[in-house]
């Protein structure tokens, strides 16, 4: 397997090669002509020159005595001095001469002739002279003036060289991030697709082709899903098989009902009734794990329409609270304007059914559930909230799992299967909302319903 890092690393290190490349093969076409480096380079050996000569007429009359008025300006890298050799190319005033200022002394002592020379940022200039007493001597002038960077650039050329540079640099990079880039955004939409419930949601080649980490988390990814489509499918086939299986003895069970009470008369009564009783609830129970199976696998059965929340959530308020006052309990409701609503009224109801069911249940005798709506451009956000003794805080996560209970005033002897809570959080995750449950500060459980309009 190619290691990633070692991609990345080669990449760069090919970027600067062809950059370094590019700049080498290019100079002679744009450097051919370099005034301001002809210009630095011509100035400073004028100026060398000129002290040199200055030097020699003074040594022509005087002598060396002629040589105390040469009068230095400076030493060192950024200053002018002056030099005195003999033909064998010995220094005559004691100072101590830069190589290259004796090389070049040795070459004018040898050719008689003029000469200047450059060595770096060092500019030199050297002419034979005769002193009065008729000695050949060469004299030296050397000035330090390395260039600045303005020299050094040729606004025509460079803007030329920058053009091309960014050219190829950023096709490079361009490629790099693409090739970086586009595996990742593959596995991003196939992880939102798996994390809305589409299963089947597979990164796929190229990606999985690839023989770095990218590609082998890729196929780490596509196995994981084809996993977990695997378990949650075998979930999903087991919770439908038994539903449908225990349907059929059901229905027998209910026939088998009304014969025993045409037979058995009035003392079989109460029994009977028990055993209808019980086949109702079971009954019941099937049917909301089919439609829990339903609504996990997102397929509503009907197609979205449009509908007025607030009308919505008022019918079903009216039935909760008719109920309510057969066991001392109430309802009320805060609604103040149309909320419409793009979705599948079958399972708001559900929803909204479930969860005030839930809080007339567990509400105080002579307390009423309070419940609100709130419209506006984001959405809405139904509030429905009892006043009873709340839910233990370590329970509010798994609330509206299926078949979750919490011990104490929500016990199996006061409620359901554990269903409806569940089937409420699947119907609001439908309509791509979502639901919460807190408990209120004075008291008593508050659940949070929140839709998306359209």
């Amino acid at each position: 397997m190619k290691s990633l890092f070692l991609r990345i690393f080669l990449w760069f290190w090919l970027a600067m090669v062809v950059l370094g490349a590019v700049l080498v093969v290019t100079s002679p076409f744009f450097t051919q002509s370099r005034p301001r480096v002809d210009r630095w380079q011509e100035g400073a050996e004028s100026w060398a020159k000129e002290r040199v000569d200055r030097a020699a007429r003074r040594i022509a009359e005087s002598g060396l005595e002629g040589t105390q008025s040469f009068g230095d300006r400076g030493h060192g890298r950024r200053g002018s001095e002056i030099f005195l050799f003999d033909l064998e190319g010995r220094e005559l005033l004691d100072r101590e001469a830069p190589e290259p200022a004796i090389d070049l002394a040795r070459r004018v002592a040898a050719s008689g002739t003029e000469e200047a020379a450059r060595r770096g940022g060092l500019h030199m200039a050297a002419r034979p002279v005769t002193d009065p007493a008729g000695r050949s001597l060469v004299i030296v002038g050397t000035l330090h003036r390395p260039p600045r960077p303005l020299d050094l650039l040729e606004p025509k050329a460079l803007w030329w060289r920058l053009f091309l540079l960014a050219l190829v640099v950023g096709a490079l990079s361009l490629w790099l991030a693409r090739y970086l880039s586009a595996p990742v955004g593959a596995l991003r939409r196939a992880t939102q697709r798996l994390s809305t419930g589409d299963l089947s949601a597979r990164v796929g080649d190229p990606v999985n082709r690839r023989r770095d980490e990218i590609g082998q988390l890729a196929r780490d990814f596509d196995a994981m899903a084809g996993r977990l489509e695997n378990l949650i499918g075998s979930q999903r086939r087991l919770l439908r098989d038994v539903s449908h299986e225990l349907r059929s003895p059901l229905a027998r069970l209910t026939v088998a009902l009304e014969l025993a009470r045409d037979r058995e008369g009035d003392r079989a009564v109460e029994a009977l009734n028990r055993i209808e009783r019980e086949t109702g609830r079971l009954d019941d129970l099937i049917g909301q794990l089919l439609l829990l199976e339903r609504l996990e696998a997102r397929a509503p059965d009907a197609k979205a329409v449009d509908f007025d929340l607030c009308d919505l959530l008022n019918e079903v308020v009216d039935d909760a609270a008719f109920e309510a006052t057969a066991t001392q309990r109430g309802v009320e409701l805060e609604a103040k304007s149309p909320c419409p609503m793009r979705g599948y009224p079958a399972l708001i109801r559900s929803a909204l059914d479930n969860v005030l069911r839930n809080a007339v249940r567990h509400t105080a005798e002579e307390t009423a559930v309070e419940v609100s709506i709130g419209c506006g451009d984001e959405g809405a956000e139904i509030t429905i909230r009892d006043h009873g003794p709340g839910v233990p805080e370590e329970h509010l996560e798994t609330l509206f799992e299926p078949f979750s209970r919490v011990a104490g005033a929500r016990e199996r002897s006061t409620g359901g299967a554990g269903l409806g809570l569940a089937i409420a959080r699947r119907a609001v995750e439908v309509h791509d909302g979502s639901v919460s449950a807190q408990n209120h500060p004075d008291g008593g459980l508050e659940v949070v319903i929140t839709l998306p309009l359209r």
